[in-house]
């Protein structure tokens, strides 16, 4: 979404004590997130062509280049400055910037607090300036600014495990978070789906577990599913990225998702998981076992191998080890596990969990790191405290985790997940409901429930972005992970910055406003305007839907045939090369667009994987008009049509079944 008319609206900002917030705010130049203390004076500073700049930090000045032009780069006369001054009493992260008539200086409180003065410093500017060498005479407002953040950890979280994105896509991403002053990108390298990390001494993990579909033992889910799919980064291109997010302030904490979501690298190497027999017979012979055996000691080395380099990859004191979503079933099967179990006296098998998550917390200290876990870990009761929580379960977890004395990272789902659908009809999940912005905006701890001595543990705030959806969205958004993250990103960043009786909606809609402009000029593909609405005029015919696959329920397809449950139906095994689903109408249809969908609504799972579409006229003989697209297909029915049949033309989809769906059929305008 580039726009061709940028502006800065600038209008005075916010008035209070030096050094403490108040909780009256004005009208503000637009910046976001919000600064502590503005003060704005008359007049104004001209940034022309003869304008010096000096920074004496070079990862910084080298950064700011690319904004500002090369060829007013001094040492002598500056007129503007951006530098480090540890002495300026503030916290860390903190700066101060002064915009005069005559000159602007911008301090930091350490390297950071110099970045995130200088990102201020931009957004004084015409939107203009973040496409890059800005060579137009401006006038910038004079302003005292004394800013620094509320909380330490203002986080994003990006997965790229179910949807690969190269280096130049997440350099660019982290980019865009950086000019937010997000510090922190949680990096969800593996899950079932894929393995995107090299690991040297087990190249196989990103030779076989970084591919789906195709020949690769990891069948495809969540989109191209006709095709061999996947990715992975070197350590070099880690390291790169590494470097990239540092310029910017923001440190990366890797994840290895633990003792769970480890399909992918439990079909490389079948021996991580536990010795159980299976019947896999529902899911066409496919072993859909994802859960590290935690009595098995050779799994102990492997991860001692991967934790190490892992830890030589990335500085951050802080690696992610999973811990949500574990399905303990397997271990219970284990005769080892439960061995195990009734050796150390467990009576709950969320204390083997916590065994097993606080061995890898002897790993990750032996190479200098410090564990972050999903809030599921600490059900145990067992777990290290030097864990530190993400709680994304809901607000419960949230509480119980601060609660119980570990330091926590709030990020509840109905608040802070970003594939959660905008809208009610937009794409993204909703099982967590629709996340606006004004949603995610209105969190409040005090609200919540959250004691004084809970605030005290709380970390910070992260959103998150789940990828599944990202990949069969692709084709219709210039970048699906921008489009669902901003401005979701901007009220995070607000919440972790801004005090909290500085943030106030109606004042953050308005700055959000003159904001867009800056986000056009980034190249942030994001959200604007108002909800999109459903087109065309729903109908609902008289409709017997039958099909070859054995139903879980009995009611399921003359609940179907009556356009009931927009959850679908599940069948009780994955599709088969020949199965086939029928919609028959009791009066011909016509002049219509049907959307026929396998799976999920919203996102390809659980999908007849391959197959074709085929409408007859009068219920006997049918002809091919679409094949399947990610499970799903969309048709126009032109002539009066009686059945519509769609036929499945491969074997398995990755689960154990298919949710069928009744058909959308849609006047045509």
């Amino acid at each position: 979404m580039k726009s061709s008319s940028l502006r800065v609206v600038l209008t005075a900002l916010l008035l209070c004590s030096a050094f403490v917030a108040e909780a009256t705010a004005v009208p503000s130049l637009d910046l976001v997130p919000l600064p502590r203390k503005v003060e704005q004076s008359e007049g104004e500073f001209r940034f022309t062509s003869a304008t010096t700049v000096y920074c004496p930090v070079p990862q910084l000045r080298a950064y700011l280049a690319d904004y500002l032009p090369t060829f007013a780069w001094r040492s002598v006369r500056s007129r503007v400055e951006v530098r480090i001054n540890p002495s300026l009493g503030l916290p860390k992260e903190g700066y101060r910037l002064s915009v005069q008539s005559d000159k602007v200086l911008v301090e930091g409180a350490d390297y950071a607090g110099a970045f995130y003065g200088a990102q201020t410093l931009l957004q004084l500017f015409p939107p203009q300036v973040y496409e890059g060498d800005f060579r137009s005479p401006c006038a910038l407002p004079c302003v005292e600014i004394t800013d620094w953040p509320e909380y330490p950890y203002r986080g994003q979280h990006l997965d790229v495990a179910r949807t690969f994105m190269s280096v130049e896509e997440v350099k660019e991403y982290i980019s865009h978070l950086a000019c937010h002053k997000i510090n922190r990108l949680h990096f969800h390298l593996t899950d079932d789906q894929g393995w995107r990390v090299e690991i040297a001494s087990h190249p196989e993990l990103t030779s076989v577990g970084a591919w789906r579909g195709g020949d690769s033992p990891i069948w495809a889910v969540y989109g191209s599913l006709d095709k061999k799919y996947g990715g992975y980064y070197t350590q070099d291109e880690l390291r790169e990225l590494v470097a990239w997010a540092a310029q910017r302030a923001i440190t990366i904490i890797p994840e290895v998702d633990l003792p769970g979501h480890s399909l992918a690298i439990g079909k490389v190497y079948p021996e991580v998981l536990c010795p159980v027999e299976r019947d896999n017979s529902r899911a066409a012979g496919y072993d859909r076992r994802n859960v590290w055996c935690v009595a098995r000691e050779e799994n102990y080395a492997l991860l001692d191998d991967i934790f190490r380099e892992l830890s030589d990859i990335f500085p951050s004191e802080w690696i992610h080890i999973g811990g949500d979503e574990v399905g303990m079933s397997q271990w219970k099967e284990c005769p080892h596990c439960s061995a195990l179990y009734k050796q150390n006296g467990y009576t709950d098998y969320a204390q083997l969990e916590a065994h097993f998550l606080n061995r890898v917390v002897e790993i990750v200290a032996r190479y200098g790191k410090r564990p972050v876990v999903w809030n599921e870990a600490i059900n145990g009761g067992n777990l290290t405290r030097e864990a530190l929580v993400c709680g994304w379960d809901g607000i419960k977890p949230c509480r119980k985790s601060t609660a119980e004395g570990y330091r926590t990272v709030i990020m509840p789902a109905q608040w802070f997940y970003f594939d959660m659908r905008q809208a009610p009809h937009e794409m993204g999940h909703n099982w967590a409901g629709v996340v606006s912005t004004e949603k995610c905006y209105s969190f409040n701890l005090d609200e919540q429930g959250f004691s004084p001595e809970q605030k005290a543990l709380v970390e910070g705030f992260e959103g998150a972005f789940w990828s599944e959806i990202h990949l069969s969205a692709r084709p219709h958004f210039e970048s699906y992970v921008e489009y669902m993250t901003f401005p979701r990103v901007c009220a995070v960043a607000e919440i972790g910055w801004t005090p909290q009786q500085l943030r106030k909606w109606s004042e953050f809609e308005a700055r959000l406003k003159g904001h867009a402009g800056r986000m056009d000029a980034m190249g942030i593909d994001h959200r604007s305007g108002p909800a999109p609405k459903p087109a065309g005029k729903v109908i609902t015919p008289k409709m017997a839907m039958t099909t070859s696959m054995p139903m879980s329920k009995e009611e399921a397809l003359g609940k179907l045939s009556a356009y009931a449950n927009d959850w679908g139906y599940t069948t009780k095994r994955t599709c088969h090369e020949g199965d086939w689903v029928l919609w028959e109408f009791a009066q011909p249809i016509d002049n219509v667009g049907v959307e026929l969908t396998t799976g999920y609504r919203h996102v390809p799972r659980g999908v007849v994987s391959a197959g074709v579409i085929e409408v007859s006229t009068n219920g006997k003989d049918f002809r091919r008009v679409a094949d399947l697209n990610n499970g799903s297909a969309t048709i126009r029915i032109n002539r009066p049509t009686k059945a519509i049949r769609l036929r499945c033309t491969a074997t398995g989809n990755g689960d154990t079944f298919v949710l069928l769906q009744y058909p959308v059929i849609r006047k045509n305008n």
